[in-house]
């Protein structure tokens, strides 16, 4: 597992500040990267600018699933095969994803228990009362927050889906890194909150990254799906 330090949005979970790893541009700007130089560790391959065209490939590529280490939840990503599994050590989750060594976006799941209601909006609030202070240790700057009412079709029941929609930046002595990303939170078993929130990098293409954004709000969230092998809560096992 590759380590990675918890900063901006996940907006709070999951996301590193920006790494080096990108290989040196080959191609002239404005033309795609070759097919041969688009990797996991790299999904903008030798583009001139690899940024962009990792973002373009969020927004183009179709949809895919990868599955967690518990081989239990389906999770939805654009380009799935391009995305690395990791583990944040601080903050152990149901599953998370990065998009490329200069993480261009992260994805990741939170299954937890909970006292009382278990409805959407409950377990956002729970989520972010939890995530808030860990915001703050990191140096995350979280902006103007929109709630968004939907829903999700699970074998034709129709079931509640609520997102957080938001924008957010991380200071450090290091870099700085700002971010779009939304929370979804789901109709979850009993006494227990199922959370799913994604952030794309967006300093320097951000009508792009929040294109990238609105595209996982409008398709991907609603398709987190259970295995058909679970018939059941789960435990909330993390990692």
């Amino acid at each position: 597992m590759h380590r990675t330090l918890p900063t901006a949005l996940l907006l709070t979970l999951s996301l590193a500040a920006a790494g080096c790893g990108s290989a040196p541009p080959a191609q002239p700007p404005g033309e795609p990267p070759t097919p041969k130089s688009i990797t996991r560790a790299n999904p903008g391959g030798d583009a001139a600018d690899p940024e962009r065209a990792a973002l373009q490939r969020l927004l183009d590529e179709p949809w895919g699933k990868r599955r967690d280490r518990f081989n239990s939840i389906s999770v939805p990503l654009t380009d799935y095969k391009k995305w690395r599994r990791v583990r944040i050590w601080t903050q152990p989750t149901r599953a998370t994803y990065r998009y490329g060594d200069d993480h261009y976006a992260v994805a990741t799941v939170i299954y937890t228990k909970i006292e009382g209601r278990n409805d959407p909006d409950t377990c956002l609030d729970d989520f972010w009362q939890k995530a808030s202070p860990l915001a703050d240790a990191y140096g995350v700057r979280l902006g103007e927050a929109q709630l968004l009412q939907s829903t999700q079709d699970v074998d034709g029941e129709t079931r509640p889906l609520v997102f957080k929609i938001l924008e957010g930046s991380m200071e450090s002595v290091f870099s700085s890194s700002e971010y779009v990303g939304a929370v979804a939170a789901y109709q979850s078993w009993p006494d227990t909150c199922l959370v799913h929130a994604f952030a794309v990098k967006s300093g320097r293409h951000r009508d792009l990254a929040v294109k990238v954004r609105d595209r996982w709000v409008a398709e991907g969230a609603a398709k987190l799906r259970w295995l058909p092998k679970i018939t059941e809560a789960p435990d909330t096992s993390a990692r």
